[in-house]
């Protein structure tokens, strides 16, 4: 059963990238143990849920560091199926890299 979790911790490795945008409509993401896993290798986890308040902690919290050459992984998570990665700020598209995970891919 860990397997299909393997599959995407693969892709949370530390220092891999500042920034990750990650699509994930069947909240593959917030499981408990998937959070605890990707949390425990150092990557914070913030929702674009509201686009004020995500605005607000991205450029208080994470982007301020960055200009100061701090090092912070954030991944930005769309939860929403009808959200798409190609709907978020051109700023975060530029400078994160893009994945997806559904269920459909984990169990074709």
């Amino acid at each position: 059963m860990a397997k299909w979790r393997d599959s995407i911790l693969k892709h949370f490795q530390p220092r891999i990238s500042r920034l990750t945008l990650v699509a994930d409509p069947d909240g593959l993401l917030t499981e408990e143990g998937m959070l605890s896993a990707i949390k425990d290798r150092g990557f914070d986890l913030i929702p674009f849920d509201d686009p004020i308040a995500f605005r607000f902690a991205y450029e208080s919290q994470y982007r301020s560091l960055w200009d100061q050459g701090q090092q912070t992984d954030l991944v930005v998570v769309l939860r929403s199926a009808e959200q798409r990665l190609g709907s978020l700020p051109y700023d975060l598209l530029k400078a994160g890299r893009q994945l997806t995970f559904a269920l459909h891919q984990l169990f074709p």
